[in-house]
């Protein structure tokens, strides 16, 4: 390649700014997207480069198996296999339990939530953590001990020297004893503090670490040389097979040989993509990755398209270099370095772009932000594929080239592609217009589906409601204490408890009720009598008013579910339940009022009959159970932004020292679509791109299209026809062009989004609407694009048609 080449290819780039800009874009937004998920992707493939041998160090990983419902791997374990592996000398080394919470540290005056991680101090050689000031080890083998990272010392104390100093967690204080770095994008540990697991300020007690069925947190270890995880694994199963809980177990969790869980040894380079939440990012992932592909087959399409209008009106230029002797090799070679240039900076602008976006797809697909963009690797891909791109866009408009006659160029007489090429030209255009068609369609699809999950009634009203979630050990009363304080408050409307936030899917409880014969499991939730009016709950049949321990509300779907033709049959009815899970004891309850039908269930899990238990705070509060929470509904016109202002010392003067957390009950609902609402911005990201992208390949077909129909127009015109006319044979091979794609891709996006919405039990109803909106969206892109093209073809002067 020599200097001159690429001052040619510069000048034809300049030459043609309008063009040029829309080739340049199109590839730039492709090579961002296909870039900024190869590095993603690559993140999530790559192990933490701190550890030593990755595949050695192990996960201790359980699965539930209990009857009737459908579980996946926890991606953790019970504290007790830990003790339980070391007895059994277990082929596994450095064991360590992790447990992680959000806890408020406090500072003087100032304080700050943030993720606290409690371990054992092998932790600190098994994921090799190397502290930059003091010794990590010692802080975890210490309960009065704290180590922070670099970034929340500073945050907390000012000033790096944090080291020696005290802070508070809750009742506890805690001296720093070592300070860590930031931890990178692919560790294991996103902690932003770490104390000892025996800490009091961890707040682990007796039963949590003794448990088998009860899951909070993690326990990780290395095997031993020689040994595998699936010998582990099965060792752990063995161990919970012949622990004392199975001998507590209901019957039917054990009967016919049945496992009451499974357990596996599960090495943590397999662990970005495992479980329900690792699988689906790993789909999305992929997901993506097909529709980058998709994108840069557009782009590079485009740019083919463009090259090749380029090709044939240039043709002067190239009957004078093939009269000067220029072989097939080095048009080849003018050609390539042409492309070449186009190429490298689309990818710089793509990388400017990736930039800009990588903070929002981190955000949007849930992964941590890389360390850095520039990565070697990636970009040694990048540099590789737009040098193999530019080969292969080169190859036709070279091949188009070297086949033109030079004598009739040069005469001023214009030749063609030819048949094949204008078949081939209306193929690669059919394929732009079928994907553009279809990223739109599922984009649509996905946002009708969105739609409908904010848009569906749920029997309750949780907008303008803020709860507050009661501390751990929190005493009855003051738990009164604090909704006497907030019932005097002007600003406050209705006050009302529950178990937890209404359609929080992550607080799922059930139990057995019989009736006469039938047996009916119900979702169950305590609360209190207010709850129902704070949520704006009608009341169909029966009294809630003044029932307090010992009332049964049912919504009507349960009164179906348990034989009652009529919701009022069922008032006065004693109904006997036991609750699902290790605790069966029998309560009989009394059927005290019926509600209409309560969603509570995501849309992805069939909805079900509920029932309510009425309980007071006191006597829900009074068996230690410090989970309730507080809803509270303010008075129209009131800030639900700034009632934090006069929330906070309220919370403060009861429990002093605790995190104050207040959250629009609205916020814990959406919690469970927070995936579903990522992906769908994604794909109507992508959808958009498609759509552009179709667009600057129109805009390259209308050129086209208008320089070979240029003379049929002109002739059509002097012989009267209206502009509409003259342009009869140009539309209608643009509509010839958009019912071939029509044809591909919208059965396929119709299948595709069968396939996404089978996996919700409650799906819009969207019908074909989002088909057809799609299929308009493009025809006004195809108007919009080729407008430019069709008005200067109807203001052409004949002469200048008729002489070419």
């Amino acid at each position: 390649m020599r200097l001159l080449d690429l001052r040619v290819a510069a000048r034809q780039l300049r030459a043609d700014p309008l063009n040029t800009a829309v080739l340049i874009l199109g590839l730039a937004l492709a090579l961002a997207s296909c870039y900024l998920l190869a590095v993603l992707l690559g993140e999530r493939l790559s192990p933490d480069p701190a550890l030593q041998e990755p595949e050695r160090i192990v996960l201790i990983d359980f699965h539930g198996n209990m009857p009737g419902r459908q579980e996946d791997w926890f991606l953790g374990a019970p504290f007790v296999f830990k003790q339980a592996l070391q007895e059994a000398q277990a082929p596994v080394g450095l064991l360590t339990r992790i447990a992680d919470d959000r806890l408020t540290l406090r500072q003087g005056e100032r304080q700050l939530r943030a993720q606290v991680t409690a371990a054992d101090a092998s932790l600190v050689e098994l994921f090799n953590l190397r502290p930059l000031q003091g010794n990590l080890k010692d802080a975890l083998s210490r309960p009065d001990s704290i180590a922070l990272t670099e970034p929340l010392a500073r945050r907390l104390f000012g000033s790096d020297t944090a080291l020696g100093r005290v802070l508070d967690v809750g009742a506890h204080r805690l001296t720093v004893a070592a300070i860590l770095p930031q931890p990178s994008s692919l560790s294991l540990l996103r902690a932003e503090a770490f104390v000892s697991f025996d800490s009091p300020a961890a707040g682990i007690d007796d039963e949590t670490r003794s448990a088998w069925f009860q899951i909070n947190g993690q326990v990780f270890g290395r095997l031993a040389h020689g040994a595998s995880a699936a010998q582990l694994g099965a060792l752990a199963q063995s161990l919970l097979d012949r622990s004392p809980v199975m001998q507590q177990l209901p019957a039917d969790w054990t009967a016919g040989g049945r496992k009451a869980a499974f357990m596996r040894a599960l090495p943590v380079t397999q662990m970005p993509f495992e479980g329900s939440a690792g699988r689906q990012r790993l789909t999305v992932l992929l997901a993506l990755a097909a529709v980058a592909a998709l994108l840069l087959g557009l782009a590079l399409l485009n740019t083919v398209n463009l090259s090749s209008v380029r090709t044939l009106q240039r043709q002067r230029e190239i009957a004078v270099r093939k009269a000067l002797g220029i072989g097939p090799a080095r048009l080849l070679l003018q050609f390539a370095v042409e492309a070449q240039l186009s190429i490298a900076l689309a990818a710089g602008v793509g990388l400017l772009l990736a930039w800009l976006l990588l903070p929002w797809v981190a955000d949007a697909l849930q992964v941590p932000l890389p360390d850095s963009l520039l990565q070697p690797l990636p970009l040694a891909g990048l540099g590789l594929a737009c040098a193999l791109l530019a080969m292969l866009v080169c190859l036709y408009p070279a091949w188009l080239a070297w086949r033109m006659q030079a004598a009739p160029a040069l005469q001023g007489r214009q030749t063609s592609e030819g048949e094949g090429g204008r078949w081939l030209r209306r193929v690669l255009t059919t394929l732009q217009f079928g994907i553009a068609l279809l990223a739109t369609s599922l984009a649509l699809l996905l946002g009708a589906q969105n739609r409908h999950v904010l848009a569906r009634d749920l029997g309750f009203q949780p907008a303008g409601v803020l709860t507050l979630r009661m501390p751990a050990g929190a005493t009855a009363q003051q738990a009164e204490d604090l909704h006497q304080a907030l019932r005097q408050r002007p600003e406050v409307e209705a006050l009302g408890w529950s178990e937890s936030v209404p359609g929080n899917v992550f607080m799922d409880r059930n139990a057995k009720f019989t009736h006469h014969e039938r047996e009916i499991e119900l979702r169950i939730s305590n609360v209190d009598a207010d709850f129902f009016g704070l949520y704006k709950i009608p009341v169909l049949e029966g009294q809630i008013d003044g029932v307090s321990q010992g009332g049964l509300v049912l919504d009507e779907p349960a009164t179906r579910a348990l034989g009652w033709a009529r919701p009022e049959l069922a008032l006065g009815q004693t109904l006997n339940f036991v609750m699902t899970g290790l605790n069966q004891t029998q309560t009989s309850w009394r059927v005290v009022a019926v509600v209409p039908k309560q969603m509570l269930e995501s849309t992805r899990q069939a909805a079900r009959p509920h029932a309510f238990l009425l309980q007071t705070s006191a006597q829900a509060l009074s068996g230690g159970r410090g989970f309730w929470v507080l809803n509270l509904r303010l008075r129209p016109g009131s800030q639900t932004l700034g009632a934090e202002q006069w929330l906070e010392p309220l919370w403060k003067r009861f429990f002093a020292g605790e995190p104050f957390a207040v959250e629009p009950a609205e916020q814990t609902l959406l919690a469970a679509y927070q995936t579903d609402l990522r992906i769908a911005q994604l794909v109507s990201a992508c959808g958009l791109l498609t759509l552009a992208l179709a667009g600057f390949g129109v805009y390259a077909l209308a050129a086209y299209l208008v320089r070979r129909h240029a003379k049929e127009m002109v002739m059509r015109k002097l012989h009267g026809a209206s502009g509409l006319q003259a342009m009869r044979s140009l539309l209608r091979e643009f509509a010839t062009l958009l019912a071939c794609a029509a044809l591909l891709a919208l059965p396929l996006a119709w299948w595709l989004g069968e396939q996404y919405l089978a996996q919700f039990a409650d799906r819009a109803r969207s019908g074909a609407w989002p088909l057809a909106i799609a299929f308009g969206g493009l025809l006004l892109v195809t108007a919009l694009a080729s407008l430019r093209h069709g008005l200067a073809a109807l203001a052409m002067r004949p002469i200048l048609a008729l002489r070419d």
